[in-house]
């Protein structure tokens, strides 16, 4: 399958109607990519797909000496979860773009729902909590069933931003997970987001040496985003 505009490519092998779509965009701290990475590597997800775009930095991720799609898509067709693990940080207008275009593949491809995962700094709160955006009010019990926070008041950006307003208009259900950061530490928000995600989608994801992993992975992750930073300059 493909979908494609001018400039953002979305291209998967394979039906996706059905699935839930667990989104792992960088946004404040790398707690989505650090959880979408997890969950790929822990359940043995297989690369179905990849999002390309000229508006993205000029950069592959390298895994074992072959070149990779630094955006690319995970599915598990036992569970019907697909996941988008993105290493590279996203412009304001590429995010927009970007958002819009995954709403229209996810119409379009009959995607059951898009679960989008980021994190919030509250640095004087001593608990992890998780907290919750959703596109639609029929959304909020689900929230309440898993003891997800809605956040009362305030504003979210880029991707997540996008797929909320772009899923509310055109009814594809969107929730927005948001781990709580203390300093930053983004592997603690990522194994609260995760153990989230076992509950809500059984993925039965052995917590042993979860944290380590999690710090593993955002040390991967943080290098990779690194050098796209250092490639903005490529942006169109």
């Amino acid at each position: 399958m493909r979908i494609c505009n001018v400039t953002v490519n979305i291209r998967v092998n394979g039906n996706l109607r059905g699935y839930t779509l667990i989104a792992g965009f960088p946004g404040i701290g790398v707690v989505g990519p650090i959880v979408a990475k997890h969950i790929v590597e822990s359940q043995g997800l297989k690369v179905i797909g990849s999002i390309t775009s000229d508006k993205f930095p000029a950069v592959s991720a390298i895994s074992n000496g072959v070149a990779e799609s630094p955006v690319r898509i995970y599915a598990d067709p036992r569970r019907k979860i697909a996941v988008i693990l993105s290493e590279i940080m996203f412009k304001e207008d590429s995010a927009k773009e970007l958002g819009n275009e995954l709403i229209n593949f996810a119409k379009k491809s009959g995607v059951k729902e898009i679960i989008s995962i980021a994190g919030v700094l509250i640095p004087n709160k001593e608990d992890s909590e998780i907290y919750g955006v959703v596109s639609d009010e029929k959304l909020l019990k689900t929230l309440g069933d898993y003891g997800i926070k809605p956040v009362p008041k305030g504003v979210t950006t880029g991707i997540s931003a996008s797929l909320l307003v772009n899923g509310k208009a055109q009814k594809v259900p969107v929730m927005l997970l948001l781990g709580t950061l203390h300093a930053k530490e983004d592997f603690r928000a990522a194994a609260e987001i995760i153990k989230m995600l076992d509950q809500i989608l059984g993925l039965n994801v052995d917590y042993d040496s979860l944290l380590d992993q999690a710090k593993k992975i955002e040390r991967e992750v943080s290098s990779v985003m690194q050098h796209s930073k250092s490639a903005s300059s490529m942006y169109g």
